[in-house]
């Protein structure tokens, strides 16, 4: 095959992949520290280019250095550099990584380049180990992110690369085996050139889809936090009463029904400021999730749970009638009321129970109207004793 001008002289083109990996590195290493601690596999983006940049000085002193270096640690190196960054999106998407299995085919790949470089030197046959290996983990890493339901632009733009990577592994595997592969790896062949090019302009943009997707999960995460309460999860009041009166108006346009109208749960726990004196703050927040928990599992997809403050929550449920609200509020009352299992962390606390008052919307009633029903009624099951549920009568 014909050789190409000395502008894409592969020893050259490698040494820029590495300058281009080193200033990602560097990039990826300062905005790690703008990001929260929750986003991980920022530190394997950050250092994947600094140890791929440490092959691409190996692989340009071919022919200087002994070829154990320049072949064998070499491109061990460089796997193990694709390998980081398969493990950081392991770690971005499932907060672990697990690539065991990769690095003993490292070790293999290791001793078998090892034979054919010092034993039986045979360049086809080296070439068609390692791009089968990186083939097939960009294929794999590629097919984590196809799994994953986001779709944002820096997913797409990692699939994309991984996929064209892996494509151009594949193409010069194919080439090996057809005996198109050259003589060497400073053979300026098309195909030789296309593979290092290719690989330079994957770890530019590799690093740029990280930040992107890193980015895109910051803003989620702060969306998340200025809209829930940090201690349960749930809706925090101003978005629970954004989303009321956004279903208030959706109702108005509408016209609404007579007969099923959105009404509203306020609940309390119980005694639970005894539940802090006796067990200490950290057994109430405890008790606030489960109950949270119990809370959520009994409203299923019918409602929709918020923290009003404190202990007290408030539940709306959109085109619910009186007769269903009082019906889910009872399911609700009877699954807080559960005793803790004998083998549970809050085993001491034995049970709590909730007081909840039901407020059906009335016509003309606006949010504040509801909330001063619920709270009238909430009141009124609380001075009957507690643990039971109370509709609002009409006004």
């Amino acid at each position: 095959m014909a050789a190409l001008p000395s502008v894409l002289d592969p020893r050259s083109v490698i040494m820029l992949a590495g300058l281009m990996g080193v200033v990602m590195s560097v990039v990826v290493f300062f905005m790690r520290r703008s990001y929260p601690a929750t986003i991980q596999g920022l530190r394997e983006w950050a250092w994947a280019p600094l140890v791929a940049f440490v092959s691409t000085l190996l692989f340009a002193a071919r022919d200087v250095l002994p070829d154990f270096l320049t072949i064998v640690v070499a491109n061990v190196v460089l796997f193990e550099a694709c390998l980081l960054y398969y493990a950081g999106s392991q770690r971005f998407l499932h907060g672990r990584s697990d690539t065991t299995g990769w690095h003993g085919l490292t070790v293999l790949m290791a001793c078998a380049l090892f034979w054919f470089s010092a034993f039986k030197p045979d360049y086809e046959i080296r070439l068609v180990i390692v791009t089968a290996l990186v083939a097939a983990l960009f294929f794999n890493h590629a097919l984590l992110y196809i799994r994953n339901r986001g779709r944002v632009l820096g997913m797409r733009l990692m699939i994309v690369l991984l996929l064209l990577q892996a494509l151009v592994a594949l193409a010069r595997l194919v080439s090996a085996l057809l005996g198109m592969a050259g003589v060497g790896l400073m053979d300026a062949t098309l195909l030789q050139s296309i593979y290092i090019s290719m690989y330079s302009f994957t770890v530019l943009l590799l690093s740029i889809a990280a930040i992107l997707m890193a980015t895109d999960r910051m803003h989620s995460e702060f969306e998340f936090l200025a809209t829930h309460d940090p201690l349960t999860g749930v809706l925090n009041r101003r978005a629970l009463l954004d989303a009321c009166q956004a279903q208030l108006a959706a109702a108005g346009r509408d016209g609404g029904s007579k007969t099923r109208r959105m009404a509203l749960l306020m609940i309390d726990v119980d005694h639970f400021k005894s539940i802090n004196d006796r067990f200490g703050h950290q057994t109430g927040d405890a008790v606030l999730r489960e109950a949270v928990g119990r809370m959520q599992r009994a409203i299923g997809g019918h409602g929709l749970l918020g923290r009003y403050g404190g202990e007290e929550f408030v539940v709306m449920l959109p085109e619910a009638s009186p007769a269903e609200a009082t019906e889910l509020a009872a399911r609700v009352k009877a699954s807080a009321g559960e005793a803790f299992p004998a083998d549970s962390p809050l085993a001491a606390v034995g049970a709590f129970t909730v007081s909840i008052g039901v407020a059906p919307q009335q016509p003309g009633a606006d949010i504040d109207d509801m909330l001063g029903q619920a709270d009238e009624a909430l009141y009124r099951a609380k001075s009957l004793g507690r643990d039971r549920v109370v509709l609002a009568t009409a006004a």
